[in-house]
């Protein structure tokens, strides 16, 4: 696992709770003590919530190698996952060194949410072998894995990884084509147009579009999916519907105004204690509470349903 930040330790403790050895590496020695920290305390929290016993916990943590050195970590790597920065660049430059330092069967893995699985392999010679494996966050968490090909991948190295992430407890999809922001991000982004395009226009507050989102559609979707409903509701029905309403959507190309003008002001989020939501801390720690409370309670039912872990 190359890099140990937050998405970078989530998925170590995945694997290591699968009871796979983990060489967790960062060139920054005190993100990896940071990012034992982290797993000691999610592992703690799943114990206490019930999602795993206190010797699970003992087990993944004891998977968890911390390795400063990038040649020592993959010496005996069968698998690579690499977790860096956000920046094609740095990307580039790692999967360049891993390319060169991995034993030659070795598929090495992107975690990116919406960079081009073609531009992060462009200085690598094993393009075949390699993808992009986007987990969710939080990925420790959230069961969803988004499989995505560059152009060269083969289908051995598809059909290896979703094997493997079946057996850690994922669920994987593939995305066949490399496009910006793959699927749940595109999805994702497309409700947050409309959504801010609604405020934007004075239809709403943001409370009511996260209230509307939440006490509605949002509930049904953790158990229906978009496309299921439609089948349930009619196609000839959304049709119709679509008919009149696609011309009334937000089609902006760029971030909205409203969303320019709150960072102008400082709104940046809750570090900043407001964006589009004002953000005590009290209101923050409950709404977190809440949604890992709920979290949580989702992936105890799905772990329950899986076949008991033993150690490799």
């Amino acid at each position: 696992m190359i890099g140990a930040g937050l998405m970078g330790h989530g998925i170590a403790q995945v694997f290591a709770l699968s009871g796979r050895d983990v060489f967790l590496n960062d060139a920054n020695p005190e993100s990896l003590s940071r990012a034992r920290a982290g797993i000691a305390a999610n592992l703690d929290l799943f114990a206490r919530e019930g999602v795993i016993s206190r010797a699970e916990g003992e087990m993944a943590l004891a998977h968890i190698h911390l390795e400063p050195d990038l040649t020592a970590a993959v010496a005996r790597a069968e698998y690579i996952t690499e977790v860096v920065f956000e920046d094609l660049a740095v990307k580039q430059d790692v999967f360049s060194r891993l390319d060169a330092l991995a034993a030659p069967e070795v598929i090495i893995a992107s975690n990116t949410s919406g960079l081009s699985a073609n531009g992060i392999v462009r200085d690598v010679q094993r393009r075949s072998q390699c993808l992009v494996t986007h987990f969710w966050n939080p990925p420790h968490i959230l069961p969803l894995v988004e499989v995505v090909r560059n152009d060269q991948t083969s289908d051995a190295t598809v059909a290896t990884v979703t094997q493997l992430l079946r057996a850690i407890g994922k669920v994987p999809v593939v995305v066949q084509k490399d496009i910006p922001g793959q699927i749940g991000n595109r999805l994702q982004y497309a409700l947050f147009r409309e959504a801010v395009a609604l405020v934007q226009s004075g239809v709403c507050s943001p409370e009511d579009v996260d209230t509307v989102i939440k006490m509605s559609f949002g509930r049904r979707l953790s158990t229906i999916g978009i496309l299921e409903t439609v089948d349930v509701n009619g196609t000839s029905l959304w049709a119709d519907i679509s008919h009149y309403l696609f011309r009334e959507l937000d089609t902006s190309d760029d971030t909205l105004p409203y969303h320019q003008d709150l960072i102008r002001h400082g709104r940046t989020g809750v570090k900043a204690g407001a964006g589009f939501h004002d953000w005590p801390a009290e209101r923050l720690a409950e709404t977190l509470g809440r949604r890992d409370a709920e979290l949580l309670r989702w992936l105890r039912l799905d772990r329950a349903a899986r076949p008991a872990v033993t150690a490799r």
